[in-house]
């Protein structure tokens, strides 16, 4: 795919163009852009050149990579955001030779002991059947392959202003076709005791689906890709990111295998932890010591990064995009005051009284005299006692000033005079 993007591109350069020109721009990507294309001509005046391969145009773009890293990157003083980006764009050139997406990285069931595998559930085996299918590869290609002649027929119907209830797209059998991920194991018959039933199956069509989405299927500028992840820091873009990478643990869990370096695309935007839990939600088991054993061996037999300092630009890079990945789709609650309101400011001075008493609020027990002799207080008459026989009223004293007594209000039965 990338040879014909750039041959239909740059076809009209390849005249001028030879091993030690580099082009007017002096960006990584366009100065790769003309080595590769110098190696392309090359290879096409070559007369006992055979058919171009899959393994020649990986040849042709790592070589034009080294190249183009020694002349860009090497013999001079780094930066850090530049050791950043030459560690990203190393990475995703490696996508670009590989094209992890290709239904080829889906093994056959029969595959080594220690690599994963997808095997058909149970339950679709005669469905898989009934349309020719025998292994997990054969049933995405074709769920693939009609997924893209059903995109092509709705773009076209767009043109058309037609919408998606206008126009009737074949979807076939492959929401009901279904697989299940076999993790690698030390054992044949440890593989072979896995519990199937306990793995959450998913349709050939969800597969196809996220490879043919896979983030970087349409990307010809690696070092811009690397540059977009350095720089990005949009929400939408950011949940974008890691909707993709959620999408590889649930339905591509295959991409992350060790010798796919799609897992370390992964790993820039989730943390380890986070994939195991994705994993096992699953019912697939897979521990996060084995994440990060598959992680060295991809950075050592992929990247030819064997040291810890080899190691550390994409380490490093990884734990902060992680962590802004994490923020832009999990933002932190806005913190709350415990308690409650502020309570008032107390004043350091005595406090001033108020002029009228505050009103009691709610139900308040009317006022009661003692009968017991002891001073109240309270200049209220005691009620008249309760009896089944009328009792006399007390005359009415006039003038208690001249009523001799030990005091006012001493007792019950002579309140307190306040008028």
């Amino acid at each position: 795919m990338y040879v014909e993007t750039v041959e239909t591109s740059l076809d009209h350069e390849l005249t001028c163009r030879t091993a030690n020109v580099i082009p007017a721009s002096k960006h990584f990507d366009d100065i790769f852009h003309a080595k590769f294309m110098h190696i392309i001509q090359e290879w096409k005046n070559d007369p006992s050149r055979g058919q171009l391969t899959q393994k020649d145009r990986k040849t042709f773009i790592e070589n034009a990579f080294f190249e183009t890293d020694e002349l860009y990157f090497g013999r001079r003083m780094m930066t850090d955001l530049e050791i950043k980006l030459r560690a990203l764009t190393k990475v995703f050139y490696k996508v670009l030779a590989e094209e992890p997406w290709s239904e080829d990285w889906i093994r056959a069931p029969d595959v080594e002991r220690k690599l994963s595998k997808f095997e058909m559930h149970e339950d679709s085996v005669a469905l898989a059947k009934e349309y020719g299918f025998t292994t997990p590869r054969e049933a995405v290609k074709a769920a693939r392959e009609a997924g893209i002649k059903n995109a092509e027929t709705y773009k076209e119907a767009q043109k058309e202003g037609k919408t998606l209830k206008d126009i009737k797209l074949d979807r076939g059998p492959f929401d009901d076709i279904e697989i299940v991920y076999i993790a690698g194991t030390v054992s044949s018959s440890a593989t072979s005791k896995i519990d199937r039933s306990s793995i959450y199956p998913v349709s050939v069509s969800s597969v196809a689906n996220v490879l043919q989405n896979h983030i970087c299927r349409d990307m010809v500028r690696p070092f811009s890709m690397a540059e977009r992840f350095v720089n990005c820091t949009d929400t939408k873009e950011l949940e974008d990111m890691r909707r993709f990478a959620c999408n590889v643990c649930d339905f591509c869990p295959h991409l992350l295998d060790n010798d796919n370096v799609s897992l370390l695309v992964v790993l820039l935007i989730l943390s380890r932890s986070d994939c195991c839990r994705r994993f096992e939600a699953n019912g697939i088991r897979i521990e996060g010591s084995t994440i990060s054993h598959r992680k060295a061996e991809c950075m050592k037999n992929k990247m030819g990064w064997k040291t810890s300092e080899d190691k550390k630009p994409y380490d490093n890079f990884a734990q902060e995009f992680q962590t802004r990945v994490k923020n832009a789709c999990f933002p932190a609650p806005r913190a709350q005051r415990i308690g409650g309101r502020k309570p008032p400011r107390n004043s350091s001075g005595p406090a001033t009284p108020p002029i009228y008493a505050q009103p009691h609020m709610g139900y308040v027990a009317p006022p009661q005299v003692r009968t017991d002799h002891v001073n109240t207080s309270i200049n209220v008459p005691a009620p008249p006692a309760q009896n089944s026989f009328a009792q006399p009223a007390a005359p009415m004293i006039k003038d208690q000033r001249s009523r001799e007594s030990t005091g006012a209000g001493s007792s019950a039965a002579e309140p307190m005079d306040l008028s």
